[in-house]
């Protein structure tokens, strides 16, 4: 388990199934072993929307004085004695997704600087630029609430957080019910986007920006209502119930009757589980490893804990003589339908020798690096001998990049390929429709050099050092 002072991003909290101890798990990969009862663990997702809390972290005093100081600062008379503070859970949309941006920019380039007896020269280039960066946002899905923030920003990518259920609901607090519809977010979602996009307006042509399967949670957040009614009048106080700060104080309330949704029935969210993290043939505790993939050390039977739609038909190691230095790094390989050879083949120019497409298997944060990597990579694949792995060992890095996800990066692979080679799609409904005939995972030797990965094998595959998980 991580240092707890030297953590990052996103954790949950969970009850080991063993002993019963508090333990806080990574959200993408989700395995650990109990420091208190020795047992091997990981979560287990749902299908549904899974629904998380962030627990209240402000006691009446903290919140009181911090209305206080937010009412000296203003210059405005401090609380009232008949102080009342309620307590609340609002529920936010989280949405995550990969989101593709094609700007058509003129670049002016100076040909010949200007001189005693001829002007200066300027060229105009125009340019296509295309980049693939993770998109966040969260939107509320509670009825409006005047005073309730309407995101909670990009803190939600960092906060703590624990399973919401009635159990972790703190006493004193009433959480509010989801009433805003799958719809209306999905809807909300596109407007951002869309407006994402019409910040630059493109010098020819037409801009374009698509989001890719986005991913769906809910996420319910503490607040504090201050109130009080004293000579001056009626005074609310919306209290941030992680930091404590006042991030709203209304003195009169207003409805908005655009944000008042229809009544719909409860939602269901998906519950997570513990389990232990064992081989499903054995029972012998498989590695306190974050990955996706194993080979148990007591049976050799493969243990696949991503659940796709697609089975995996061969894990492979490329057959080489083994370099001290040498780290073997996890690829997705998907065989390419006959029906859509001949309209891949044009797009990628390099893999007209190759029926695979080949994406990194190990998670990244720079999805154009990735991109670069899985073009390379594809058409290097029919110059790869493969042999099968019976067993892992320290040099095999571990697999966290699901095969949803690397099939999100295929999607996008292809559709900015067409874009490169067209550049006349105006949606990413226009896209090829691709369905592997085959997946396989399979291991390629990479070596550092300076400030680059070089694959060990044709010395011809080069990707950012910086790219591959510590």
């Amino acid at each position: 388990m991580k240092n707890n002072n030297n953590k990052s991003g996103f954790y949950i909290g969970v009850t080991c199934p063993g002993c019963g101890a508090d333990l806080e798990l990574e959200k993408d990969f989700f395995t650990l072993t109990c420091s208190h009862c020795g047992s091997v663990l990981r979560i287990k997702m749902p299908q549904a929307p899974p629904a998380y809390l962030v627990k209240n972290t402000q006691t009446p005093r903290e919140i009181k004085f911090n209305v206080d100081r937010y009412l000296k600062r203003n210059m405005l008379p401090l609380t009232a004695p008949d102080l009342q503070i309620k307590h609340l859970y609002y529920p936010y949309w989280k949405v995550e997704g990969l989101m593709l941006k094609v700007r058509n920019k003129v670049n002016e380039r100076v040909i010949r600087d200007a001189s005693e007896y001829q002007d200066r020269v300027i060229s105009q280039v125009a340019r296509t630029e295309i980049g693939i960066s993770p998109y966040l946002v969260t939107v509320a899905a509670g009825s409006f609430f005047e005073g309730i923030p309407d995101s909670l920003g990009l803190r939600s990518e960092y906060v703590k957080l624990l399973p919401f259920s009635k159990e972790n609901v703190q006493d004193g607090f009433d959480s509010l019910p989801v009433r805003r519809p799958y719809d209306k977010v999905q809807a909300a979602v596109l407007d951002s986007v869309k407006s994402v996009g019409e910040i630059d307006n493109p010098a020819f042509g037409t801009n374009l920006t698509e989001l890719f399967h986005p991913n769906y949670e809910i996420i319910y957040f503490p607040y504090a209502l201050v109130e009080s009614y004293g000579e001056e009048g009626f005074d609310r106080f919306i209290v941030d119930g992680l930091s404590g700060r006042v991030v709203k104080h209304l003195t009169q309330f207003t409805l908005d009757e655009d944000a008042d949704y229809t009544e719909i029935p409860p939602l269901d969210f998906g519950r997570l589980t513990v389990e232990y993290h064992r081989c499903y043939n054995c029972g012998k505790d498989l590695p306190d490893r974050h990955s996706l993939v194993y080979i148990c050390e007591n049976c050799h039977v493969l243990n696949v804990i991503d659940k796709s739609q697609y089975r995996i038909n061969e894990i492979a190691l490329v057959n080489s003589e083994s370099r001290e230095a040498d780290i073997l790094l996890p690829f997705w390989s998907f065989k390419i339908p006959e029906v859509l050879q001949a309209r891949l083949e044009p797009l990628f120019g390099g893999i007209r020798k190759s029926d695979r497409l080949v994406v990194p298997a190990f998670a990244v944060n720079n999805y154009e690096a990735a991109y670069r990597l899985a073009k390379r990579m594809s058409a290097a694949s029919p110059q790869l001998d493969l042999v099968p792995v019976e067993t892992f060992d320290l040099r095999f890095r571990a697999v966290d990049l699901c095969l949803d996800k690397a099939l999100v990066l295929v999607d996008i692979l292809i559709y900015r390929a067409q874009l490169e080679r067209q550049n006349t799609l105006k949606s990413k409904d226009e896209s090829i429709v691709f369905q592997a005939e085959q997946v396989a995972l399979f291991y390629t030797p990479f070596h550092p050099d300076n400030y680059f990965m070089v694959d060990s094998i044709i010395n011809a595959i080069t990707f950012e050092k910086n790219l591959v998980p510590g």
